[in-house]
């Protein structure tokens, strides 16, 4: 460990000045900074029995901490009055009045006409009189039988026409933004109003409320609704909550569900209003004590469906023998992986890869009327190769060649692959495809391609022009493209798949399921009768696939939900879980469990060693049954009381878990209570607390917001490479991708006129329109930090927050401080001559190898001794690869001593050391123990700040700033690691960087 910058004697005074007794904070200033957070509410004194009932139901975080954090006004949370709902006999008129006047307007009597047509419309009166008379009802219908849009208006038109109008409030939960934006608009355009009127939306980082709450229909996304419960866990101010697309089993769906399945017997007024393809609504229907279901046919149009040998046979594809053969070597890989996830050995898999089943051959045999040709690239697709884009491209060509109308919508699992198809489309026929003149319009349809948001893909095409529509699974629910005749479903989908042995999760095209295709199909024939081109065999439909996805839940790591249960107080992680319509395994929600701790938001109550919160730990513990066995009994007492609450007939009794599960023992830390809080991942949370903490933060901001939203790089593949040296010369030598988003913000923010962003922006491949959406995000994120006295002002540039922005090593050791556990080392090796060669990459010894992306500026470095890395992002690309890092940032030794795990030191050797069981060091024992000892006092300090917020003072006459000071002088002193990148020839980046 190198010395330099280590001032002993100063660092030793000051801990002897540190260590000394700190007086403990006025309980008045907690509850002053509580109330800071909170956004209005009923006080203590005005709370109704219902309100204190929930409080115990759902835990109170003032058991567990002197502080209490508060959900604020942070950008994912709606911002809609928080007020019970609350009966006004003047309001029921005037909107009873505006309701009929707004019926008898031009717009919405020529809309009314589209509407009427609607299979949803002809049972209009049976579905508001099951939903008035059922306090929980499932509507399963057919793709396009209106349920999405027609629903909410029934709803909100019977209750303002009948008087209730100031009651009622419906919110509508979509599991995507684009969805929740232009199934607003529509209802909107339907009503003959503008979006805004009575009918609005929140989607991140985008809003549009109604003119008021009451009598009117906001949609949102599902993670808007459970933040509204940190706030208000009854959900007093909703009257009715419709929860769309619950088929597609999206994790925070089945949160949301498991919530509203405990809060109904407490409010039985509420309304909860299932949707769901007709698929698989059974299971609902069970979950919630066999309510009543509501099934709606579909349109009439019938749908034609071809599978992969009809395609072959219809459009006469040929693929010469080489293609064959790539295709043949695809599948027998493919095959292999799958076998392997079966548990079969390595050479079972291997043997049974090398053919297809005698189920498969005797079916390839039976066909008729195929050539060849297509007999072989059946053989060589088989059960699981993804079709080849030149047989999507033909497929669309000959439905263009052969028909005469009709919009043609494209199923594809991922962006490389529209973007594959299109550059397809435009080498056949150029002509056909131009942007500017050509008869076809290519609309890609993905959240991270702006024209998804184009108003003309959701209306009719000119007569001179058809749309070819190409999309992932985005397109397949909730938006409609009405002139849709032709689907083209390539039969695959990308999935997350997180594997809780290696902590790694593998994003992979897999084959959709039935229900997939059914959907899919389902989008064709909206205006007359529709084909379907399943780019499958029919022997994968009938043999092969299964009825549905694997549920989310099942399928993702699960600190989002773990955070959302400790704030809520809900119970046990494992004993809520349970109840869910799926429950996650163990394994996965013990990794999740040790990875909550390893960031110090969560703390086992059972083995407390710290000196910090003790009683309060205990407080908690002893608390918690006492509070379960009251909820339980007022619950089963309220259900028996109120006989309204039709639809969930009683409260099982393990809805409230009563038992204990030791290794299940956590409670939150002070710092998990606002990573809980905060709208983003809780790594990006705790990124944005240290950045303020240690004055870094408008750079911070930028990387919490690429993070959590999305990469400002939007590269052509064709100049992928290109684009890949540009990251490197925006990464300013820094060896860290995310100091590249840094230097784009700073950069764009600098520049002085339009002209000179855009030619930035074209320079260096950035999409600009995502840049200002990065901006607003960080500008929200800063609002946060404020509202919680982390900043003194809700700016991103605050002055105070920014007295080390530049600071190239504190920006790594902050990186470090929130994303440990994410780390790998970097080993060297070298050829025989001493040349560099490519480095093994190993994160922790349980997770092995890993590759650093091509796309990130440190897949070139060649150390030339161990060095580490911190990540966000590891994710493996295809089934049995390694994972790969997109991101990373090389961070020194010093940071890892203060914001790493337990630093341990040898039994033989007094001069080396371990962190967390793995990373190896070596240093003087004195200096060790030393740093040590400065590390607590950090700890210490950290600890006060996150249970009492405030703004750091930097003086270095107060002992806070000195403190700080010195830290920040440790890390900025340590010389960088020894690392060669393999040479290019690049441009110096010069735009107004402070160095």
């Amino acid at each position: 460990m190198p010395l330099v910058g280590l001032n002993l004697p100063k660092i030793q005074s000051v801990i002897q000045e540190f260590v000394e007794p700190v007086p403990e904070l006025p309980k008045t200033s907690n509850e002053h900074i509580s109330s800071m957070c909170k956004l209005p509410t009923l006080s203590t004194s005005q709370q109704t029995p219902e309100e204190d009932e929930a409080e115990e139901l759902f835990g109170e975080i003032r058991d567990c901490f002197d502080v209490s954090v508060g959900p604020c006004s942070d950008p994912d949370q709606m911002l809609l009055t928080k007020e019970s709902l609350a009966r006004n006999p003047d309001i029921d008129h005037e909107l009873c009045l505006s309701m009929r006047n707004c019926m008898r307007s031009a717009a919405y009597m020529k809309m009314s006409e589209s509407r009427c047509e609607l299979p949803a419309y002809q049972f209009k009166e049976d579905i508001v009189s099951t939903i008035r008379n059922n306090q929980v009802v499932i509507i399963s219908g057919e793709t396009g039988c209106g349920k999405t849009t027609q629903v909410p208006q029934f709803i909100l038109e019977d209750q303002v026409l009948g008087g209730n109008g100031s009651v009622t409030r419906i919110i509508v939960t979509q599991p995507r933004r684009i969805s929740a934006v232009s199934v607003a608009e529509r209802v909107a355009t339907e009503r003959g109003q503008s979006i805004g009127s009575s009918v609005g939306y929140q989607v991140r980082l985008e809003r549009l409320y109604p003119q008021r709450p009451h009598g009117s229909i906001m949609f949102c996304t599902t993670g808007i609704i459970l933040q509204w419960f940190r706030s208000d866990p009854f959900l007093k101010n909703i009257s009715h909550i419709i929860v769309d697309e619950v088929h597609e089993r999206e994790f925070l769906c089945d949160f949301l569900l498991c919530m509203l399945k405990r809060i109904a017997p407490l409010r039985p007024d509420l309304r909860i209003v299932l949707m769901s393809a007709t698929i698989n609504a059974e299971k609902f229907v069970e979950y919630f004590d066999n309510c009543p279901k509501f099934e709606i046919p579909g349109r009439t149009f019938p749908v034609k469906t071809y599978y992969l040998e009809d395609v072959l046979r219809e459009t006469k594809f040929w693929l010469p023998n080489n293609a064959i053969t790539a295709l043949c070597r695809d599948q027998s890989r493919t095959l292999k992986q799958r076998l392997l996830k079966s548990n079969l050995s390595k050479k079972e898999a291997r043997i049974l890869s090398y053919g297809k089943s005698p189920e498969f051959n005797k079916w390839l045999h039976s066909l008729t009327g195929l050539s060849s040709n297509a007999i072989e690239i059946l053989r060589s697709v088989g059960e699981d190769t993804y079709p080849q884009t030149d047989l999507i491209a033909h497929s669309v060509e000959h439905i263009l060649q052969n028909t005469q109308s009709g919009a043609i919508l494209v199923f594809v699992p991922g962006l490389v692959e529209i973007k594959d198809v299109i550059r397809c489309l435009r080498e056949l026929n150029p002509r056909r495809y131009d942007d500017r003149y050509g008869s076809v319009r290519i609309y890609p349809l993905h959240s991270r391609i702006p024209t998804s948001r184009d108003r003309s893909l959701f209306e009719p095409s000119p007569k001179d022009q058809r749309k070819v529509i190409i999309a992932t699974n985005i397109a397949e629910t909730s938006i409609t493209i009405q002139d849709v005749v032709y689907v083209i479903d390539c039969g695959r989908i990308k999935v997350t798949d997180y594997d809780p042995r290696q902590n790694t999760s593998t994003l992979t095209a897999i084959l959709v399921s039935k229900a997939n295709a059914a959907q899919r199909s389902g989008r064709a024939g909206r205006v007359q009768p529709g084909i379907c081109y399943h780019l499958f065999p029919s022997y994968v439909y009938n043999n092969v696939m299964s009825d549905f996805l694997q549920p989310e839940m099942l399928r993702i790591r699960l600190e989002d939900v773990i955070l959302r249960i400790k704030l809520l107080g809900l119970d046990r992680v494992k004993s809520f879980l349970i109840n869910c319509l799926d429950s996650p395994s163990e394994d996965a929600i013990s990794k999740t469990l040790i990875f909550l701790r390893q960031i110090q938001a969560l703390k086992l109550i059972k083995s407390e060693t710290s000196n910090f919160n003790t009683s309060h730990s205990i407080k908690y513990h002893e608390k918690s049954h006492k509070v379960n066995r009251k909820s339980l009994r007022e619950f089963s007492e309220a259900v028996k009381k109120d006989v309204n609450a039709v639809g969930v007939d009683s409260l099982d009794s393990s809805c409230i878990h009563l038992d204990s599960t030791d290794e299940d023992d956590d409670e939150l830390t002070p710092l998990g209570v606002h990573l809980a809080n905060f709208p983003l991942d809780p790594q990006c949370a705790k990124l944005l607390i240290f950045g303020a903490l240690f004055g870094c933060l408008e750079p911070i901001l930028a990387v919490a917001s690429c993070l959590t939203f999305r990469d400002p790089f939007e590269v052509p593949l064709e100049k992928q490479q290109e684009a890949d040296r540009c990251r490197i010369e925006l990464s300013q030598n820094s060896l860290s991708d995310h100091w590249v988003f840094a230097t784009v913000i700073q950069s764009y923010q600098g520049l002085n006129s339009q002209m000179e962003r855009n030619q930035f922006c074209r320079r260096y491949f950035l999409n600009e329109r995502t840049i200002k959406d990065i901006i607003r995000l960080m500008n929200d994120y800063a609002q946060l930090l404020y509202e919680r006295r982390y900043i003194a002002t809700p700016k991103p540039n605050d002055s105070n927050a920014n007295c080390n922005q530049w600071n190239i090593n504190l920006f790594r050791a902050i990186m470090c401080a929130a994303l440990y556990p994410n780390i790998v080392k970097v080993d060297p090796r070298f050829t025989k001559e001493g040349k560099p060669k490519v480095p093994v990459i190993m994160a922790c010894p349980s997770e092995g190898r890993a590759n650093i992306h091509p796309s990130s500026v440190n897949s070139k470095i060649q150390p030339t001794e161990p060095i580490w890395m911190v990540y966000f992002t590891k994710t493996k690309l295809k089934s049995g690869s390694c994972p790969s890092i997109f991101d990373s940032t090389v961070i020194s030794l010093r940071p890892l001593l203060f914001f790493s795990g337990n630093i341990e030191i040898s039994k033989n050797d007094t001069s080396l050391f371990t962190i967390d069981q793995w990373i190896k060091f070596s240093g003087e024992l004195k200096v060790v123990n030393l740093l040590k000892d400065l590390r607590k006092c950090m700890d210490g300090l950290l600890e006060q700040k996150f249970k009492s917020p405030s703004v750091v003072n930097w003086d270095r006459t107060n002992k806070e700033g000195r403190l700080l000071q010195t830290i920040v002088d440790l890390l900025t002193s340590e010389p960088p690691p020894a690392v060669q990148v393999e040479k290019l020839n690049l441009k110096t980046f010069s735009l107004g960087i402070h160095k």
